[in-house]
Parts: structure tokens; C-alpha cells; sequence
């Protein structure tokens, strides 16, 4: 894998970053947001503000700097990431059954829409 480029110097004290598949830490780490606290002499230290596992919520751990995304960036705890793949897939299951619906005119297209707003309003709650 071809590195981002980052280096130490591309960091301050009180950047918030998103960790990307770390090169050479625990993998339970990908996709976590934390803010860096200290930069030593090879690795950016970083507090785990909202880590993928909540347990790891505040500890601190250091990286390589291209390990490292500026920003917060998507959503860091695998629950729940976990729970937006289930909600695109039941999404995608219920727009295919209103397609074959309208199809095959059980439905109107109309209804067809009708039917795909509310299914998507009902997997946002």
C-alpha cells in the first residue's frame, strides 16, 4: 500500500484525525476519530475521542502519520456501521420489490414512489 505522503509536520497538537487501517497497530483501531495530543519523534499520539469499539473510548495511542486522515471522516463505531450496511441492504431489498410491483402493475409508479419514501423514513428511525 502506497503511503498518503503525511508526515509529522502535516500535524498539531489538537488536530482531529480518523485513523485508516494503521500500518502497524491493532486493526481495532480503523476508523476511529481522535484529536492528537502529542507528536514525538516518529509517531502522532492520539486520544480516541469516539473510538470503532466504545470500550477504547479515550485511550491514547500512536501512529504513523500516514495512518492518519485529517478531520473526522465517516462513522467510526463498527456497530454502527455495521447497522448502515443492514439498512442499505433492507433499502435496496424494498426498492427492488416496489420495481417488480410497478412492473408488473400492481402498483402505480406513484405508488411505487410512495411506498419507497415511507420504507426509507421507517429505516431511519
Amino acid at each position: 500500500m502506497f503511503g498518503s505522503g503525511r508526515t509529522l509536520s502535516s500535524f498539531k497538537v489538537g488536530d482531529e484525525v480518523t485513523v485508516r487501517a494503521p500500518s502497524d497497530r491493532p486493526v481495532y483501531h480503523d476508523g476511529s476519530h481522535g484529536t492528537v495530543v502529542t507528536i514525538g519523534t516518529k509517531r502522532v499520539h492520539v486520544r480516541m475521542d469516539k473510538a470503532a469499539f466504545e470500550d477504547h473510548d479515550g485511550e491514547v495511542a500512536n501512529f504513523l502519520p500516514d495512518d492518519l486522515e485529517p478531520g473526522h471522516v465517516g462513522t467510526p463505531r463498527n456497530w454502527d456501521r455495521m447497522n448502515e450496511a443492514v439498512n442499505a441492504m433492507k433499502l435496496a431489498t424494498g426498492n427492488d420489490l416496489v420495481a417488480v410491483a410497478v412492473d408488473a402493475g400492481v402498483i402505480t409508479a406513484e405508488q411505487g414512489e410512495q411506498m419507497k419514501a415511507v420504507w426509507a423514513r421507517h429505516l431511519q428511525r
